[in-house]
């Protein structure tokens, strides 16, 4: 499963071998400073919207990779059934995606770990 670790000032998303290759992408790093805000989501699945280029798609079971929407923009998606995830949203223009949405084993803690890493 994906990791969110705090690292010299960013923010990086570790993925595993597997996800890297379902994403059809490797780790996610972006500066704390371009993070706005930082939630828990509860059903991941259905909270990625817009079309799916590049990464993988099986309705209600997996969506990992980019997902694009004239509402969200580019959004960077780990999300399995059963598992919650953390929305951390960011500033447009300072990173590669403007939303980062990725299931983890304990969404809530790992929210708070951001907040506090990008003073929110």
């Amino acid at each position: 499963m994906a990791e969110i670790v705090i690292e010299a000032g960013r923010l990086v998303v570790r993925l595993t071998a597997f996800e890297r290759i379902e994403a059809l992408h490797g780790d996610v790093a972006v500066s704390l400073a371009a993070v706005r805000s930082v939630s828990v989501e509860d059903q991941p699945l259905t909270a990625a919207h817009g079309l799916r280029a590049p990464g993988t798609s099986v309705p209600g079971v997996v969506k990992a990779g980019t997902w694009r929407s004239s509402t969200e923009g580019r959004q960077f998606v780990l999300a399995n059934r059963g598992l919650r995830a953390v929305r951390i949203e960011l500033a447009q223009g300072e990173a590669d995606f403007d939303v980062l949405l990725v299931a983890v084993p304990n969404p809530e803690a790992v929210a708070a770990q951001v907040r506090e890493a990008a003073a929110l």
